[in-house]
């Protein structure tokens, strides 16, 4: 048995917690350093709180990502708010180590960028955490949809401000919100369709393709609707344009005081419709003798994906994938990679500068390399 990858954690907050719980049970990983601000968080009896039988046993703990650096590692994993980055996954990646990076990577195209040139002249393992392409249920319409001819999709999310999980550190002292939710934050999240929208988004790339263009509109929260700090729009209409022509329609909302969320999803191809229902996705088409005597009924026209046991613990295969990637040292394994995951950066920060410009339609290639959008791509600087 080859040895094991030794993995480095940054941001033991619930992303950072989920992704150790995961590590802890792949035998092929072994922790070594984890790294918070927070003191509290690095604490074994609150991490045993959300990982069994965790023991900081020949674990180093710090609260510098500096001082980690000088650990030795293999691959470190960054789970911290993206509007928190300081230039840590272009160390990581210039001292010669793996990057498993959160979404989203950055708030800021250049950034982002600048984090994928480092990446791929170190030659390093590097991917983004967009573990919903691991579900077995989303594998599944992959394999369905990859020789359909691709016409729309839709998805809704309702969802709650103040609604974000499990909330670990003390964002206040960041200068952060004051109900710790920084997702429900502009400044901190990037507006939900940054933060939220763009797992969904990824999917659709999973499923269909790259992203050639991106249009909105946000309705903006009132200025007496902003407490603790959350400002976020309450609701956001996006349509995303396909380089294969497909036209893919984001609607997501973020409505204070409601605490209910529910969602909807179709997807269609030009002979069909694909529903995520409760049991999992089901196509409805037709595919007896056309045309057919008489209109078909409901039984005809449905059809479940066949599946495999269950949807999987995603997070946990994503981990394994990675660790995996790692310990062979190249990047085919992987369901994406940093580099392939800037598509799905891209749109939603073009998303977030179409509506700044009232609705105007974006090229995402012309965002990318026109001085016009420069000012959008770039991170101001710090004074």
């Amino acid at each position: 048995m080859s040895d094991p990858v030794k993995v480095g954690i940054v941001g033991l907050g619930q992303r950072g917690l989920q992704h150790l719980r995961a590590l802890w049970q792949i035998r092929e990983a072994k922790i070594v350093a984890l790294c918070d601000p927070i003191a509290g968080n690095l604490e074994e009896a609150k991490i045993q709180h959300f990982v069994d039988c965790f023991s900081l046993e020949s674990i180093a703990t710090h609260q510098r990502f500096e001082a980690m650096l000088d650990a030795d590692l293999d691959a470190i994993y960054f789970a911290i708010p993206p509007n928190l980055h300081a230039g840590e996954v272009v160390a990581a990646a210039r001292a010669g180590l793996a990057v498993f990076a959160e979404k989203p990577v950055s708030l800021y195209y250049d950034e982002a960028l600048e984090m994928e040139r480092v990446i791929r002249n170190a030659g390093v393992v590097a991917t983004v955490g967009f573990q919903q392409r691991h579900d077995r249920w989303n594998i599944a319409i992959r394999d369905f949809l990859q020789d359909k001819r691709m016409v729309m999709a839709t998805a809704v999310t309702n969802g709650s401000l103040e609604s974000h999980s499990v909330k670990h550190s003390n964002t206040v002292e960041h200068g952060g919100p004051q109900n710790r939710v920084w997702a429900a934050s502009m400044a901190w999240s990037g507006t939900s369709v940054v933060e939220g929208g763009i797992h969904p988004l990824d999917l659709m790339r999973f499923w269909c393709g790259d992203i050639a263009w991106a249009r909105s509109d946000y309705i903006h929260r009132d200025a007496d609707d902003i407490e603790d700090g959350g400002d976020n729009p309450y609701a956001y209409s996006v349509s995303f344009g396909f380089e294969s022509g497909m036209v893919y329609n984001l609607l997501l909302s973020r409505l204070r005081r409601s605490f209910y969320s529910d969602s909807y999803f179709d997807i269609m191809w030009d002979r069909g419709h694909l529903k995520l229902e409760s049991e999992g996705p089901v196509a409805y088409y037709y595919d007896g003798l056309y045309p057919p005597e008489s209109t078909p009924s409901v039984e005809e026209l449905r059809h479940p994906l066949p599946l495999d046991d269950g949807r999987g613990d995603a997070t946990l295969a994503v981990n394994q994938a990675f660790i995996d990637a790692v310990a062979r040292g190249e990047e085919s394994g992987l369901l994406n990679t940093f580099s392939s995951s800037l598509n799905s950066h891209a749109a939603v920060l073009v998303a977030n500068v179409s509506d700044q410009l009232g609705g105007r339609k974006i090229d995402l290639k012309v965002f990318a390399e026109s001085d016009e959008y420069a000012p959008f791509r770039s991170k101001p600087r710090r004074h």
